[in-house]
């Protein structure tokens, strides 16, 4: 009893940490800059080329384009976005950078890079000439609030597209390539400088209610706006292949870990149910002496293991209880007293790693268990019946 009751008690903590990290993985990787969910021209991911943009060069209706979107029950909101490449300049020196072009008002419902600025103000319509970037990037250049920078990139239409703007506001994420090398601007501002029409945007950024649906819902909208234009949606498994793979390994060392514990429930019910059998002989035996068949003998044994494995769930997860609660109001520290960052597979995690209820795993484990402790009873069960009553009776 006490080895399941501490096998559960250990699977609904692996369980709730694992799927913890999971969640936290996806949305920290997807809630940075790249979305769960991308919706794009044909053919424009990955080499990310300036002029193929939605609807191609008459561009589309933006508006009802993110109508449709918003529309879809799956969707928790959606922004538009225009992407160009160039370099920055200020204080006599230069690096290159990646523009992203985002609609102050709608990208903080799909993006948390506004949370995220560390000196000065995010992006808003009032500083159409202003630009976000990361404190690396700043620090590299020189470049402190007010600074005048200058970019200059390929235009869409083959020419140079520059033009003079102001830092309002400096960011930290702890991801060296977005600190070092994004450069924020509002939409209207980097179609300007990329010489796009308002009607052309390279991406709908689209942020979900479940996050665990973004390949149906990918699917569904690339079917649904491939009506009126021509599109590609691609979930966050497609566009961030190593976080995938680490949510995949996730999932690997969870079903180890519960092998693990199965393994432990094995041999603590096989090993009681023996033990029960052996020292009870002489009553088995005469119970089978006085007419009990060996089928009956067989249904005793498994209905005592039955027995064992229901009080041994329910006081595992009792045990459980109030780690599941501090795991998800609290968390672990990874990072110590000094509260650093951790990343996987280019994603801040961060230095708290939270639990997450994953009732499906639950259940799954309890029956698991479950099925375990009687399969476990079966051989006992089977020598039990298998016992010559005159020689059982005669067992001290």
């Amino acid at each position: 009893m006490a080895a399941i009751a501490f096998g559960y008690a250990m699977l609904l903590f692996v369980a709730c940490l694992m799927a913890g990290l999971r969640w936290q993985m996806i949305e920290n990787g997807t809630s940075l800059v790249m979305s769960q969910i991308q919706v794009q021209a044909p053919g424009y991911y990955p080499s990310r080329a300036v002029q193929k943009t939605l609807g191609g060069r008459k561009g589309t209706d933006v508006a009802a384009m993110l109508a449709v979107v918003a529309a879809n029950r799956r969707v928790y909101a959606a922004a538009p976005r225009v992407y160009g490449y160039g370099l920055l300049s200020a204080a006599h020196r230069s690096a290159g950078v990646e523009l992203m072009g985002i609609a102050p008002d709608q990208e903080p419902k799909i993006t948390i890079l506004n949370s995220q600025i560390t000196k000065g103000e995010y992006l808003t319509e009032r500083t159409p000439k202003g630009v976000v970037l990361g404190d690396k990037l700043a620090s590299t250049i020189g470049m402190q609030l007010g600074s005048e920078i200058v970019l200059l990139t390929q235009a869409a239409d083959g020419s140079m597209g520059n033009d003079v703007y102001t830092l309002v506001g400096i960011f930290h994420t702890g991801l060296d390539s977005v600190d070092r090398g994004l450069v924020l601007m509002t939409l209207p501002a980097l179609q300007d400088l990329l010489h796009l029409a308002p009607a052309r945007i390279h991406e709908i950024g689209i942020k979900l209610n479940d996050i665990t649906a973004a390949t149906t819902a990918a699917a569904a909208l690339e079917t649904q706006l491939g009506k009126t234009v021509p599109v590609r949606a691609r979930a966050w498994p497609e566009l961030a292949p190593e976080l995938a793979g680490y949510v995949q390994f996730n999932r690997g060392i969870t079903f180890v870990l519960f092998s693990i514990f199965f393994l432990m429930a094995v041999i603590g019910v096989m090993n009681t149910m023996l033990m029960a059998v052996f020292e009870r002989t002489r009553e088995l035996g005469m119970l089978m002496a006085l007419g009990m068949r060996p089928a009956q003998v067989i249904m005793l044994i498994m209905a005592e293991a039955a027995g064992l494995a229901v009080a041994s769930l329910l006081v595992g997860a009792a045990l459980a209880v109030p780690l599941l609660w501090y795991l998800q109001v609290h968390g672990l520290n990874l990072g110590g007293a000094a509260g650093g960052v951790i990343s996987l597979a280019g994603i801040v995690v961060g230095h708290l790693w939270y639990g997450r209820q994953d009732f499906p795993a639950y259940a799954e484990a309890a029956m698991g268990l479950a099925i375990t402790a009687l399969v476990s009873a079966l051989y006992p069960a089977w020598r039990a019946a298998h016992f010559l009553p005159t020689e059982a009776i005669r067992k001290v």
